[in-house]
């Protein structure tokens, strides 16, 4: 059991990048001390140095910052080191988005490849929507790009639609009721929009997905359309998948025999995986 948990340690010590004027080194070292306790979660300060390869002295001072921090705590006063439940904050920034680098590159990828229109993954947070991938500097049929990690509303996009939709009634109703309140007035919700969005949501349950061409969001969507199919996952909308275009150039109906199709059976397949 110490031979594999010093072995794994030494090998994410290994792995550390080079010095360099970008890297902080006792950044590095720190995490070298949170990789090593993961790997081997109650070691002493001996053991720790010993799987880093750091002074002792070093390796203590990381340790008692990190115990100031929370992070870590002493079994006794002589005892090991633990990691503590306060590390897990760290992760829910991610919670229930593996998915995403597992399978939503690749996916993103096929799909502009197929469709050559702008494709996205969307997922939410809290009462927006943030684009995580997207292929929109890869599409020649384009005429506004964004950087991932761009936020739109609930009220004003298909993603939000399909979101608000597919959501249960009581989470349906919190993230309009928040929506409506963000204190970001290009997020907040307005009564037009609110109304807009409950005519819309019973064809939207009916057909499995959103189209929206109202935006009024971004100065660059004023001619684009857009389609969103919801990714579920525990009978929750994990993510969306979008495509947007010029709203003359389609019409519903090419829309839904070509379109819609691919992009239900790209969501059912992520669904498939992730299950």
């Amino acid at each position: 059991m110490k031979a594999r948990g010093t072995k794994s340690a030494k090998k994410l010590a290994r792995s550390e990048p080079d010095a360099g004027p970008d890297t902080v080194n006792s950044v590095v070292r720190s995490f070298a001390i949170l990789s090593a306790l993961n790997a081997k979660n109650g070691s002493t300060v001996l053991q720790l140095a010993t799987m880093t390869n750091l002074p002792r002295a070093t390796t203590y001072r990381i340790i008692s910052t990190l115990m100031k921090l929370g992070y870590v705590e002493r079994g006794n006063n002589h005892g090991a080191f633990f990691l503590t439940s306060r590390v897990l904050d760290l992760s829910k920034g991610i919670d229930g988005q593996a998915w995403v680098n597992e399978y939503g590159k690749s996916l993103i990828t096929t799909l502009a490849s197929d469709v050559v229109w702008p494709v996205s993954l969307i997922i939410p947070r809290d009462t927006t929507m943030v684009m995580r991938l997207s292929s929109d500097f890869e599409s020649p049929m384009i005429e506004t790009r964004f950087n991932t990690g761009m936020l739109s509303p609930l009220l004003a996009t298909a993603a939000g639609y399909a979101y608000l939709a597919f959501s249960t009634p009581d989470v349906r109703e919190n993230l309009i009721a928040s929506s409506m309140a963000d204190p970001y007035k290009k997020l907040r919700g307005t009564s037009a929009q609110l109304a807009a969005f409950r005519a819309a949501m019973p064809s939207i349950i009916e057909k499995g997905y959103s189209f929206f061409s109202a935006y009024s969001h971004s100065t660059g969507l004023k001619r684009t359309a857009a389609i969103a199919i919801p990714i579920m996952h525990t009978n929750k909308v994990a993510g969306c998948l979008t495509m947007r275009f010029f709203s003359s150039v389609l019409t519903k109906k090419q829309l839904e025999e070509k379109f819609v199709p691919i992009f239900k059976d790209a969501a059912r397949s992520v669904e498939a995986k992730i299950a």
